[in-house]
């Protein structure tokens, strides 16, 4: 008996080791500075410092151990730009649906998603171009029977532009839910004056809901929370906050009154960087995959594309071009289902699937514990 624990130990910590291998993959994918942005490398690397091990992984593990099946997550996504109104960003609310397939699928969660009003639409359009059936409120409570096991879903809520309102939507929202995470992707945060800005430096408060208010709550009451971004403006980066600070134009100050720079000020469990912020979402859900050992938790290169297209047509709009084409910052929609289609081929780990005499011995392990 002692000899089997041994060897199932052994196993185990080979399994693990890989897992850890193929996270760091997954957070260099997901960081490649494909559009020459020319920030998101000193980012990743300030907090990576910071949490010491691979980003996507650290989410990927604490959503695992927050989640039980039947259990609600949160996810707060959707960028409506100065004088673009009622557009937004088509960065966001693909990660979301992506994250709530994934959280589904693997774990069996709920995910309800919180965004502008004028965003709703077209969030709930990329959840179901997910494969998610969308659910209202009153779904929940009005239908014959509860929802079954097998039936992922999101539902997607308005929440509040008034800083006063969404002080007191958000304690509800906690309390009707009663979440045990919240995640945000691509989602606008508060510098450390209360003010929302553009990352060129303008206040654009008045367009954004103020979904801080949400990780105030989450915080009060203990839930995981998660922030993911790709330049500094977006919720989660308070721990690091002096580094797109030094790094971005605007970072220490701003063009509005409050002159106190557009970087976020909120301090979250765990923080995500990305290239494009979508895919730090795609690259937790490809970590969820190989923790689970189950590839098809992370979506299909044909999902990614359909995702866009529900988004695009629902009236998303590509932040750089401000138009409603198939791209997400800048980059066409070939590139976003190249990134799902790598991620792929990392959790599937065909070297450990199919192991040669060339595979390492950390490879021949974990194909043993795999069989």
């Amino acid at each position: 008996m002692k000899g089997r624990k041994g060897r199932m130990s052994g196993r185990h910590a080979a399994q693990d080791a890989l897992v850890a291998l193929l996270a760091e993959t997954i957070d260099r994918l997901v960081n490649l500075d494909i559009s020459g942005y020319g920030v998101i490398h000193e980012l990743y690397a300030g907090a990576r410092a910071h949490h010491r091990r691979p980003l996507t992984l650290l989410a990927g593990e604490a959503l695992r151990k927050a989640l039980a099946p039947g259990d609600c997550f949160f996810v707060t996504c959707g960028w409506v730009m100065p004088g673009f109104y009622p557009a937004g960003e088509t960065d966001g609310p693909i990660g979301a649906a992506a994250l709530g397939r994934a959280l589904g699928i693997g774990l069996g969660a709920r995910m309800v998603v919180l965004t502008e009003e004028t965003m709703v639409g077209v969030t709930a359009a990329t959840c179901r171009g997910a494969g998610l059936n969308v659910l209202t409120e009153t779904d929940l409570t009005r239908g014959p029977r509860a929802p079954h096991a097998r039936n992922h879903y999101a539902i997607v809520l308005p929440f509040p532009v008034d800083d006063r309102l969404a002080i007191a939507e958000a304690a509800r929202l906690f309390r009707t839910y009663r979440p045990k995470a919240l995640v945000a992707i691509e989602k606008n945060g508060a510098n450390r004056k209360g003010v929302y800005h553009m990352v060129g430096g303008e206040d654009d408060s008045d367009c954004v809901a103020k979904a801080g208010r949400l990780f105030d709550e989450a915080q009060r009451r203990k839930v995981l929370t998660i922030g993911i971004g790709d330049r500094g403006n977006e919720i989660g980066f308070g721990a690091v906050q002096d580094v797109p600070r030094r790094l971005l134009p605007y970072g220490r100050k701003c063009t509005c009154p409050c002159g106190a720079g557009v970087v976020d000020a909120t301090t979250v469990d765990v923080l995500v960087t990305a290239a494009v912020s979508n895919w730090g979402a795609y690259g937790i859900a490809a970590c969820l995959a190989a923790l689970l050992d189950r590839p098809e938790v992370l979506h299909d290169p044909e999902t990614e594309a359909r995702m866009l297209r529900c988004c695009v047509d629902a009236g998303g709009i590509d932040g750089f071009a401000c138009r409603p084409v198939l791209s997400t910052d800048g980059m066409p929609a070939a590139v976003h289902v190249s990134i799902v289609t790598l991620l792929n081929e990392i959790v599937r780990a065909r070297a450990v699937r199919e192991p040669t005499i060339f595979s390492t011995p950390l490879l021949k392990a974990a194909s043993s514990r795999r069989r």
